[in-house]
């Protein structure tokens, strides 16, 4: 089914690489103590994002009369933004600098992560 690409896009790889994290020894790119913790709950996001998107496929599918066809070429279309077939999405435009802590974060955070100052330039698909 091609909601299960969809979601192995979105969600597979973050899940690999924080397992992979976990992994390794301490002080060696590894998370702290509570990593198997923080591993569980991206699996919990993980979960609900799964959730939430086939709820938002079904709606979008039986309203717009759109099929996993038309859903496959989108999702070709996107990935190929990059120029590169990997299953990814390219940021349309760098990190930029919180204005209080000059921190980097993402053009789509509504905070920043690391003071908390509102990001007044918000783009929500940067």
């Amino acid at each position: 089914m091609m909601i299960d690409l969809v979601l192995e896009i979105f969600g597979q790889a973050v899940l690999d690489q924080v397992r992979d994290r976990t992994a390794s020894p301490p002080g060696k790119g590894g998370l702290a103590l509570s990593g198997a913790s923080k591993t569980k709950s991206l699996e919990r996001d993980h979960e609900r994002l799964k959730l939430v998107t086939m709820a938002l496929w079904e709606i979008i599918s039986e309203h717009l009369n759109v099929d996993e066809a038309d859903l496959k070429r989108r999702i070709d279309a996107l990935d190929l933004l990059d120029e590169r077939r990997d299953g990814r999405l390219k940021l349309r435009q760098p990190p930029k600098n919180c204005e209080d802590c000059d921190r980097p974060m993402l053009g789509s955070a509504m905070t920043c992560p690391y003071c908390g100052a509102e990001n007044a330039s918000r783009q929500v698909f940067s």
